[in-house]
């Protein structure tokens, strides 16, 4: 499965058991909920499909509630719509009397000054104001065209003062935190004090959800660094973002959203026309591919679809797209910027940075993570590493938020005390469930002693396997049958303590293992003929005759 994460929007087309099943084992990470086209009770319904398949298939899909927020259009006509024409002027009332065009937040007229431009149905209809009177607008039409009844509004660069949260949200947050939903996505934030209103509320209501801003405005645009830094996701939300900005500037606002969040360590999503042409075609346009092969490029965490999997006709398709994409990019590409202002512990952070280094100094196949509250997998997902980041809970529900950080792995551990005391069945289950194989080396991090104060501030060298002793090693790793008779020549010969051997007698093993002290001339000997060999060693345990064993030729461990 590629580092990056897919997010897919729930519809008609998705909705069913065996669809949902196609998506998981393509790589699905997160089922997005929009409340735009719900209605009560359709929370609780898919929570039950989703958590009775990660339960079947021993998966941790997340569950986003994406809140429809509030929204600025406009009222309603006499012939249900009003053609415009160009140079024609128009009158906006400011409260609930009557003119030409009323607004669902009326409000908001009184914001509005002379060379303001306001942006009707999704920007195909450009008005400009000209004047101000006491109790309304008047504004001069752009173009040409036709607006419908409840036309939606953009006022790009303006604080709109409709509120952040509508009714309906709250009806929605509210059955997102019984359900025990993972994140809920706040459209149209505006500035920082949008998304600390709505965790404020998730908390009233006894939830602890992740929050997701949304950035699809100008005004939340050019806040990004202040709404990034009270956020626990930011999403380019590029469908009204292209409508507040011009379209060849929504490129680089990506980029740029992208880069400010990530300088904090906040993980980002991309959304919007992922691969648009697959709600009816069973494969994307060229043009799709480089726009997704350029969200990784750009170093964001996950990427979403939205009507090509929710109204589609091949969903699970879409999904296997987004990680096909996401693999090849990734294997071309392994060094990503790490976050330059990250907001977290500063020690942990240095510590979740030197486990990086650690693990590609020695060729490490994944890092392995002990987490409490997602803190330590989600600072070492922000440096990048390029390896799976394997990250070993006993809480299902932070399982799930895991699983959308680059590059994790949630490996869940519910009756585990995930301390390290437990170090040994903790990675025993690593092995099992991963597909990490004897002998491989990975770092581990955790915070010690046992957890007590949280954090991480240890970074170890492993060797997956059950572990059987340590000595001092010479030359590279080694693997084998063990043995005691030196007359085989084959596998791993342990010598015992106060063993003798012949150099010339081993040549046709793979490695020595000695529990004693060996002679300068013995370890010269060894080298000059090429045999790795251990001294010294230290057994947890005894190597019966005939145990497969593996020892690591840069930390001298011995795992069986």
């Amino acid at each position: 499965m590629p580092f990056t994460k897919i997010v897919a929007t729930i519809g008609p087309s998705s909705l069913n058991e065996g669809v949902l099943e196609k998506m998981y084992r393509h790589g699905l990470s997160c089922i997005r909920i929009n409340t735009a086209h719900i209605e009560s009770g359709y929370i609780g319904k898919v929570m039950g499909l989703i958590s009775g398949l990660n339960s079947r298939l021993e998966r941790h899909v997340a569950v986003m509630v994406d809140l429809k927020g509030p929204e600025l259009r406009t009222g309603t006509f006499r012939d249900g719509h009003l053609m415009v024409s160009q140079g024609k002027k128009y009158r906006i009332p400011m409260g609930d009397n009557n003119g030409d065009i009323t607004l669902s937040h009326p409000e908001v007229a009184k914001i509005l000054e002379p060379k303001d431009t306001i942006l009707l149905s999704d920007g195909k209809v450009r008005m400009k104001v000209v004047s101000k009177e006491d109790d309304s607008l008047v504004v001069e039409s752009l173009d040409n065209g036709e607006l419908r009844d409840r036309s939606r509004i953009n006022i790009p660069g303006k604080f709109l003062p409709i509120g952040s949260i509508t009714d309906r949200d709250l009806l929605f947050l509210k059955e997102g935190v019984n359900a025990n939903v993972d994140f809920f996505a706040q459209s149209f934030v505006q500035r920082k004090d949008d998304i600390i209103s709505l965790q404020k509320t998730v908390n009233e209501y006894g939830g602890n959800q992740f929050l997701i801003s949304k950035i699809e405005t100008k005004s939340g645009f050019q806040n990004i660094r202040d709404i990034s830094r009270v956020s626990d996701f930011v999403m380019v939300a590029r469908g009204d973002l292209g409508v507040e900005l011009p379209l060849k500037e929504v490129a680089i606002a990506q980029k740029r959203i992208i880069e400010e969040s990530h300088r904090h360590g906040v993980p980002s999503i991309v959304a919007t026309q992922m691969l648009e042409s697959m709600v009816s075609s069973s494969s994307p346009t060229r043009a799709e591919v480089s726009d997704v092969t350029n969200a990784i490029l750009d170093n964001t965490d996950a990427l979403m679809l939205s009507e090509e999997s929710a109204v589609g006709q091949y969903p699970d398709l879409a999904v296997r797209y987004l990680s096909e994409i996401a693999e090849f990019v990734e294997s071309q590409k392994r060094e990503f910027p790490e976050p330059t202002e990250f907001l977290g512990n500063h020690v942990a952070y240095s510590i979740a940075r030197a486990s990086k280094v650690v693990a590609r100094e020695i060729q490490a196949s994944a890092i392995v993570t002990f987490s409490k509250t997602g803190n330590t997998p989600k600072m070492i997902s922000a440096v990048r590493p390029g390896l799976p980041i394997i990250s070993v809970v006993t809480e299902r529900s932070l399982a799930n938020r895991l699983s959308l950080y680059s590059g994790v792995v949630p490996l869940l551990m519910e009756n585990s005390k995930n301390d390290l005391g437990d170090f040994e069945t903790i990675m025993a289950t690593v092995e099992k469930k991963t597909n990490l194989k004897k002998g491989e080396r990975i770092v581990v991090t955790s915070g010690a002693p046992y957890f007590l104060f949280g954090g991480t501030n240890e970074v170890r060298v492993s060797t997956v396997g059950k572990f059987m002793g340590r000595g001092y090693a010479s030359g590279k790793g080694f693997k084998g049958a063990a043995t005691s008779q030196a007359v085989n020549g084959r596998g791993i010969l342990v010598v015992p303590e106060r063993g003798k051997v012949e150099p010339a007698s081993l040549a046709d093993f793979s490695g020595v293992i000695f529990l004693d002290e060996i002679s300068h001339a013995l370890a010269e000997a060894l080298r000059e003929i090429g045999i790795p060999f251990l001294h010294n060693t230290k057994l947890l345990r005894p190597i019966e005759e005939g145990t497969m064993v593996f020892v690591d030729g840069s930390t001298g461990v011995i795992t069986s």
